[in-house]
């Protein structure tokens, strides 16, 4: 079975808005995706228009395609993972974290799991990044003269695999809920899609106060390094089952080896050995917990060489073996996709 994310919302070819006319000019017609093959929510048929273009939900367990993003999204998987493509750049989404993708932005898709991963997808009409960011920073008399501005420049965020925080994350987590419980009025799904991209453009911010921690003089410096050593790590997130060299690391983040290195102690606390031993242990513990491959098989799949260091590794950051935490796990496992 295929899991659909696609390009569009299913149903993207929606109703026009009624009750506001500048709602109509942001939520534009597109055209219908392609659902072969896929499992629905379920309730795409009855849902308002603007919660059925915006707010998106499949399942399945393997995937493989291309598109340009029709619009900004932020993408989430749950029980299991995707693997993303999108300017010269890999990224891993899981449930851990989520991925945003600017308007228009070239992508690949790549989803071969031995679980039914959920994607959830949230899109957002047109402008109305920029009509958020106008909120946020003009001053309040040019908001009261000119309520419907916007900045001048589009917005555009930087794309990184994030983990989960306090910010953005919550409200990600209320909508999939009130979305795979039914219809939604049209009022509170702009509110809460508004909201979010507040917090979005919020915490876009606060994520740069990272390059703080580098020693280079001038601010720009800083914020190129600290986007080459996200890149970095973003590239040992989606490649962590394969023997990656630090030099092979630095050359995707477009750094010389030790430069990569000592950026990366700085802003992320740990070593790049230590972030991809985190990434194979976490990988481990996912599959441990939700299929029945045997450990032998799960420590060669997350890019360990041999049982015993997988088995070293794995109690050093977990405190157990991994056919303890196997049996622990299953006992009280209930498969996120279906809360």
């Amino acid at each position: 079975m295929n899991i659909v994310e696609a390009s569009l919302p299913p149903s993207a070819n929606f109703e026009r808005i009624k009750t506001d006319k500048a709602m109509q000019a942001n939520v534009k017609k597109l055209p219908v995706a392609q659902m072969s093959e896929h499992e629905s929510s379920g309730i795409m048929s009855t849902v308002t228009s603007l919660q059925q273009a915006s707010l998106f939900v499949a399942r399945g367990f393997r995937h493989h395609a291309s598109a340009s993003c029709p619009l900004l999204s932020v993408k989430c998987m749950f029980n299991g993972s995707a693997l993303y493509r999108a300017d010269r750049a890999w990224f891993a989404v899981n449930e851990t974290g989520y991925l945003i993708l600017n308007d228009q932005q070239p992508y690949e898709i790549h989803i071969d799991s031995p679980t039914r991963v959920e994607s959830f997808i949230i899109f957002f009409p047109r402008n109305w990044a920029e009509e958020v960011l106008a909120s946020r920073t003009l001053p309040s008399e040019r908001l009261l003269d000119e309520p419907e501005a916007v900045t001048k420049r589009p917005v555009h965020f930087f794309e990184r695999f994030t983990p989960h925080d306090k910010l953005i994350s919550p409200v990600l987590t209320a909508l999939r809920r009130a979305h795979k419980r039914g219809p939604l009025p049209d009022l509170l799904v702009e509110q809460k899609l508004r909201e979010l991209l507040a917090r979005m453009l919020q915490a876009q911010d606060d994520s740069l106060c990272e390059r703080d921690a580098l020693a280079a003089q001038r601010p720009a410096t800083r914020e190129e390094l600290w986007r080459r050593l996200n890149r970095g790590r973003d590239f040992i997130h989606a490649r962590f089952e394969s023997a990656l060299t630090l030099s092979q690391i630095a050359s995707a983040a477009c750094l010389s080896p030790f430069h990569f290195l000592r950026g990366f102690k700085a802003v992320f606390r740990m070593t790049p050995h230590e972030y991809l031993s985190n990434c194979r242990v976490e990988r481990a513990k996912f599959l441990l917990e939700r299929t029945e491959l045997p450990v032998t098989e799960i420590c060669f799949s997350v890019g360990y060489e041999s049982l015993g260091s997988f088995s070293s590794w794995f109690s050093r950051l977990t405190g157990s073996s991994p056919r303890a935490w196997r049996t622990k796990s299953k006992s009280n496992f209930e498969e996120v996709s279906v809360r």
